[in-house]
Parts: C-alpha cells; structure tokens; sequence
C-alpha cells in the first residue's frame, strides 16, 4: 500500500470534511489493483465504536467486496496475547477504596478537608490516577517538582498523592486501573512490534493523541513498514504566528 520510507507516516484531514467517508474513499483508491483479499489484510485501529459503525455502514454501501479489520483500540487488550496481565480493577470499587483512604487521612488530619468532602475527593483522585497511569508518570514525579512559590497549597496536595501511591507500579500487589492496563497493554504491543513488524497494512483511524497510552500506539503505527496515522480536523492553512502561539 505505501512505499518504503524511514520516518512515521502521516496524512491529515482538514476541518470540516466527512473524515470517516474520506478515509474509506482514500483507502479503496490506494488498494486499486490489488487482489480481493488484500483490503481483508488491513487493520484499522479506531478510537469509538462510533467510529468503527460509521466505517463499516460506508463499506457496507457496496459494491461487495471483502473488508478490512476494524479494532477499537481499548479493546486491545482482550486479545489472548495479553491474557496474562490481571484484569483491571472495576472503576466503583477504586472509588470506594479512595474513599476508605481519603476518610483516614483525615481523620489523622481533619484540617485538609471537610469529611463532607470525602466522595468528591475520592473521585478526583480517580480521575488523576487515570491520568497519571494513562501518561505513565508516578508521584515521584511530581514529588520532584519545583513549586516553591505555591508551596504550602503543594504540600497539600502531595498528601493526598501519597493515598494514592500504592496504586502505582506493576509490583503493587494491587490489581491495576483501566487506564494502567490499557498502557501495560500497548507497551507490550509496541515491544513486540520492534521485534516482529505485521507485514499488513495497520491504520490508526480519528485519534489524536489526546491520551498517553494511545499516543505511544500511534507513534508505533506510523513507523510499522505498512502503518500509518491519518490525523482528522488538522488545519493545514494555518499561519505560522498563530501555531507559534
């Protein structure tokens, strides 16, 4: 499908198009003159369901032909290649822990909030352990973060980073997050992929990035021999002072 090429490969969609009928269209106009089955060879990785119904109603508009994977990239890690990995934990039952902890810490420290505050905070600290996982940084991170001017309110903070330090790493003994085994996923997956490129075309489908875990899956993608990511809403015209801004 591409020639040969020693950087990532990347194409972009502007603003405004009808991303999932341009990518359709693009990809059938490149695989002209290949045999039937070779559009079944090529995988495309999208980013919701959403997405991949859209792509498969275009395909399905005819005329018959055979189809391409189409793979929601959470659902990676369903494969039976990732069987060893335990189960990430369900989110209720993390919040529910951060409750418990968050409840402790203040009652050995009832002046950093009020208990009324307890569940509230519990699910922030969920939402950043997310995050955190997601990234691949640990609170030690941020423990080495120069915020001398801010560093009453730091300190803080870094005591509710401490709740949730034993969320962290694969030797915790706690079963991970969602997000801490989607990134142990790709990270197995982009290893392997080092070793033993797929030969078949893959393509990474509406993504930008936006998450860490999947923005190391696209870096991947676009450096495979046939992969590539195809950007949407990238504007093209844009002038330079506005994106040095």
């Amino acid at each position: 499908m591409f020639e040969p090429t020693d950087g990532p490969r990347l194409f972009v969609l502007p603003p405004g198009v009808d991303y999932p009928a341009e990518v359709v269209a693009g990809l059938i106009d490149r695989m002209q003159g290949q045999p039937p089955e070779a559009l079944a060879r090529v995988t495309l990785f999208v980013n919701t369901r959403r997405m991949g119904r859209r792509l498969a109603e275009l395909f399905d508009q005819g005329p018959g032909r055979l189809l391409p994977r189409i793979r929601l990239v959470t659902d990676l890690g369903r494969d039976a290649a990732f069987a060893d990995l335990p189960p990430a934990v369900s989110p209720l039952r993390r919040r529910l822990e951060l409750a418990e902890l968050v409840s402790k810490l203040l009652d050995s420290q009832p002046d950093l909030a009020p208990r009324a505050a307890i569940f509230g905070l519990a699910d922030s600290l969920a939402g950043l352990v997310d995050e955190m996982q997601g990234e691949g940084v640990d609170p030690d991170a941020f423990r080495a973060l120069d915020v001398s001017d801010l560093s009453g309110h730091w300190q803080r903070s870094l005591t509710f980073l401490d709740v949730v330090e034993r969320f962290f790493g694969e030797d915790s003994g706690e079963p991970p997050d969602v997000e801490a085994r989607q990134r142990r996923v790709i990270e197995r997956l982009v290893a392997l992929w080092r070793s033993q490129p797929p030969e078949a075309p893959v393509l990474m489908v509406g993504s930008t990035g936006s998450r860490g875990a999947t923005q190391l899956l696209m870096r991947a993608v676009a450096r495979l021999p046939q992969g590539a990511v195809i950007l949407p809403g990238f504007d093209t015209i844009m002038p330079d002072e506005v994106w040095d801004r």
